[in-house]
């Protein structure tokens, strides 16, 4: 299962008002989300510990991939960039 997980909140001056709630799940969520539906792998998208090029307005949660692996245990299995997920393990 695939799962955003950075907790965005976005502020965009063509989104006002600003919504109150974040515009995807974040670390957290996404883990239950992922034991709710019985997930075999767990694997957090959307996210990005380094953005040089960040929108001013979006707001990520500060350590996703972290706060991701402590909540969703032996389901998370996080990847690089071009890494690929064997799923007959």
């Amino acid at each position: 299962m695939f799962l955003p997980s950075n907790g965005a909140v976005v502020d965009a001056p063509h989104l006002q008002p600003p919504s109150p709630l974040p515009a995807a799940m974040d670390p957290r969520q996404a883990s239950v989300a992922a034991e709710v539906l019985d997930a075999r792998y767990a694997v957090p998208i959307h996210y990005e510990t380094e953005q040089p090029d960040k929108i001013a307005g979006y707001v990520e949660v500060s350590d996703p991939e972290h706060d991701f692996r402590s909540h969703a245990g032996r389901r998370a299995h996080v990847l690089a960039v071009g890494e690929w997920l064997d799923l007959a393990t």
